[in-house]
């Protein structure tokens, strides 16, 4: 038999054709896909957990919609195939995310007297943030963010464990990824933008949650796979950048973490909130696909992380993005219609929603009738259509014809939304405050960014407070870092560690019954 052909149609518009072998092979479509370069969205690892890889395939005047990770090509229909991307389904590898934050070293500690380049690294799960400094003058030369690399292996931390625990190659690969399609572009983009050889940048100062950095330095990942959860390490370490394949003469700094899945990055986060100079109470939410929560009062803080998941950052809907170039960063809503702002700020349709728009989407929707407060659509709204996934019927809210917000959408946004809501109340309960007392919540991270705080209190994202008492800080966890490069925040950083309870929601009895209440469209009391 001869080799079959697959026309790919794919979302800038091209049409290559490959070649598929002949004879039974078990291997998978989206396998044959990224083998051939064009890897597909896999963000669950390739388990069939999600719709990243999903394509439509044209034959014989049929078509089909599936998930290529679960469609072995011997199952493919015989003779000449066409394949139908859309852009959901494709493997963005262009800069995403925020590297935007603001930063203010006290008076109380001096800056380090230094004439060094040196470099700031915010690992996430979803997104690589860079920041360059200039140590001599504290001027920061250049930051840029772009889509973290390993998200093929599962766009969350346990998905990554996951993998890692199966795989035997598991933490070699994430590494690999990591470093190779990752860290090593952002170091020579932020080197060209700054004019700079990336030779000459010394020292780096990394921030990251504990899964991050164990995949960082191929640490194993079992430990951190069954309670009680047992990380390879939690404190700061030190090595040369050359240690895990960068090909730099510099020195690697990993900031300390807190537990098993409270890292670096929040308190990184702490420090450019300046919690730790404040009595507070003050809370600190990084909404990230591990979110973390930092609650500070009379001299102690309780830190915990809740699954979240990717939705805040675009993963598992419908038309979901990380917030960037022609994706929709807010919507609003008037009397008959909906707009839309682009991240970019340019006109035309858009490629995506930001998490932050589904939060817009969801208050203004709440507000005018279009879906009431357990997420359900009202099938009469004019606003409301239907749409066939799967073979399924969806109830949808359409903004271009690419372009829609569906039921289930809105049921992954309010599990992500009760995750962080349940954590902010079992943190709140421990310390016998009311969210009335807060005297400050800072919204950390890439969604926190583009966030309206009015929608996300209507909706329960946030505790309800006056909006003054609201910081968006963008991303903390990079300004952190860059913080830590500029002075010795050691004795903070270990006052911090040493005052701090980590709390696992799973042992906290109350945190089912407080998610349970988060899952519905109402303020957190």
């Amino acid at each position: 038999m001869k080799p079959r052909s697959i026309t790919l149609e794919l979302p800038d518009g091209s049409s290559p054709t490959i070649e598929v072998p002949s004879g039974r092979d078990d291997s998978s479509l989206a396998d044959l896909l990224e083998a051939k370069g064009y890897r597909l969205n896999t963000r669950c690892g390739g388990r069939g957990l999600c719709r990243g890889c999903q394509v439509t395939c044209q034959s014989k005047g049929h078509s089909e919609s599936f998930r290529s990770c679960q469609t072995q090509l011997h199952a493919l229909p015989a003779g000449p195939l066409r394949l139908v991307i859309p852009r959901t389904s494709w493997h963005d590898q262009t800069l995403h995310g925020v590297s935007f934050f603001e930063i203010h070293l006290p008076d109380s500690i001096p800056r380090r007297q230094s004439k060094a380049l040196a470099l700031a690294l915010d690992i996430g799960t979803t997104t690589l943030a860079g920041a360059l400094w200039d140590l001599s003058t504290g001027q920061c030369l250049a930051h840029t963010a772009l889509a973290n690399p390993q998200r093929p292996y599962g766009d969350n931390v346990l998905s990554r464990i996951s993998y890692s625990v199966e795989h035997p190659d598991g933490c070699a690969k994430l590494q690999k990824a990591l470093v190779d399609q990752g860290l090593k572009p952002l170091i020579e983009t932020l080197a060209r933008q700054a004019k700079i050889p990336a030779a000459s940048i010394e020292t780096a100062t990394v921030a990251g949650n504990p899964v991050m950095l164990h995949t960082l330095l191929a640490c194993r990942l079992e430990g951190l796979s069954t309670y009680p959860f047992r990380p390879v390490f939690l404190d700061a370490r030190t090595l040369p950048a050359a240690e895990i394949g960068l090909e730099a003469g510099f020195t690697l700094e990993l900031l300390p973490s807190l537990g098993p899945f409270v890292g670096a990055d929040i308190v990184a986060g702490a420090l450019a909130a300046g919690m730790l100079n404040e009595a507070g109470p003050s809370l600190l939410i990084d909404f990230g696909t591990n979110g973390e929560i930092l609650l500070h009062h009379a001299g102690r803080f309780h830190a915990t992380a809740t699954a979240a998941g990717p939705a805040f950052e675009g993963g598992r809907l419908s038309c979901g993005a990380s917030a960037s170039g022609r994706v929709i960063s807010s919507l609003s809503h008037c009397p008959s219609s909906w707009t839309y702002r682009l991240c970019d700020g340019s006109g035309g349709d858009p490629s995506g929603i930001s998490g932050s728009a589904y939060i817009d989407f969801l208050a203004q929707a709440l507000d005018s009738g279009l879906v009431n407060t357990f997420g359900r659509f009202d099938r009469n709204h004019p606003d409301v259509s239907t749409h066939l996934v799967d073979g399924e019927t969806e109830h949808i809210v359409r903004f271009s014809p690419e372009i829609w917000i569906s039921e289930p959408d809105v049921a992954e946004i309010l599990q992500a939304k009760a995750a962080i809501g349940a954590g902010v109340q079992v943190l709140l309960e421990l310390a016998g405050l009311d969210a009335a007392d807060l005297k400050t919540i800072f919204v950390a991270g890439g969604f926190g960014y583009h966030l309206d705080p009015r929608h996300a209190m209507r909706v329960g994202l946030l505790p309800e407070v006056t909006q003054e008492r609201i910081e968006i800080i963008g991303n903390a966890a990079l300004g952190g870092a860059s913080l830590a490069l500029q002075a010795d925040f050691s004795a903070a950083i270990q006052a911090l560690r040493s005052q701090c309870q980590v709390v696992e929601l799973n042992q906290i009895p109350s945190f089912s019954d407080h998610y349970m209440d988060a899952l519905t469209l109402e303020p957190l009391e």
